[in-house]
């Protein structure tokens, strides 16, 4: 099933097309929010359009849809998508262009998935404020998850070039060192949603782990809007601390259920 909503209304997939001379297409100029929907409803809806609309104002983006435009688009394709779990791609150009891509997915397991990774360093720069927002630019972050595919693994983590530890290709990372959990500063890195969630409702410390500590981490859970809390089991053939979701994967998927995000 696939709903697209294009600059005013409902099209046919196959006939949704930019025009070449839209900045997404000449320059992959524009922004993007990736949100899931449960029972027609995005419970994280104003906190992605807050990030979409801040990040336009910080990179001058002009002329961008309207926060209401967007609030609109989305629910005229949520709602022709006739409800059950559904991933939610809104994109916004500086045209201004509207686009909105309605797909199944799958519900969500009773359990914390468990996932494996590797490591790529020197994918993440620290500092490099433009990866900072969510824009169409996204060849480095699907490189990276195509690393990680071809080594067999489920996601990428991206490390600077001294091997500490950011975030992953789709994904905020959380570490459990030393008896507290750990995430990186939103310095080179996107601020995630469902990281924002997290950040508000269980104590964390914002320091980019060191190797030798992520390495070492008691647990390692990742977060996204869209799949919710996952549990990283293996790092580069290693097992992470018990090789299971342990508690700290439970109360960021518990902060996560709270705030109606998992």
């Amino acid at each position: 099933m696939r709903v697209v909503w294009l600059d005013g209304g409902l099209v046919e997939p196959g006939a949704a097309a930019l025009s070449i001379d839209d900045p997404a297409v000449r320059w992959g100029e524009g922004l993007l929010e990736t949100m899931r929907a449960e029972h027609g409803r995005i419970a994280l809806l104003e906190r992605h359009l807050d990030r979409l609309t801040r990040s336009a104002e910080v990179l001058e983006l002009a002329p961008m849809p309207t926060a209401a435009q967007m609030r609109a688009a989305v629910a005229e394709a949520v709602g022709a998508a006739g409800g059950g779990d559904l991933r939610v791609r809104l994109c916004a150009t500086p045209r201004p262009t509207l686009l909105v891509e309605v797909t199944s997915e799958p519900e969500r397991p009773g359990q914390i998935p468990c996932v494996s990774a590797i490591s790529l360093r020197g994918a993440w720069i620290p500092g490099n404020r433009i990866a900072e927002h969510k824009t169409l630019s996204y060849a480095g972050h699907r490189w990276s998850q195509r690393q990680a595919t071809a080594a067999g693994a489920d996601h990428a983590l991206l490390l600077d070039d001294r091997g500490r530890l950011g975030e992953a290709a789709i994904a905020t990372v959380f570490c459990a060192v030393g008896g507290e959990l750990v995430t990186a500063p939103a310095s080179g890195l996107l601020a995630g949603v469902a990281r924002s969630v997290v950040l508000e409702a269980l104590t964390v410390r914002e320091e980019a782990p060191e190797e030798d500590a992520w390495r070492a981490a008691e647990e390692i859970v990742l977060t996204n809007a869209v799949r919710g809390a996952l549990s990283v089991v293996g790092v580069d053939g290693r097992p992470v601390g018990t090789g299971a979701p342990g508690r700290w994967a439970e109360a960021v998927a518990g902060a996560l259920r709270d705030a109606g995000a998992a």
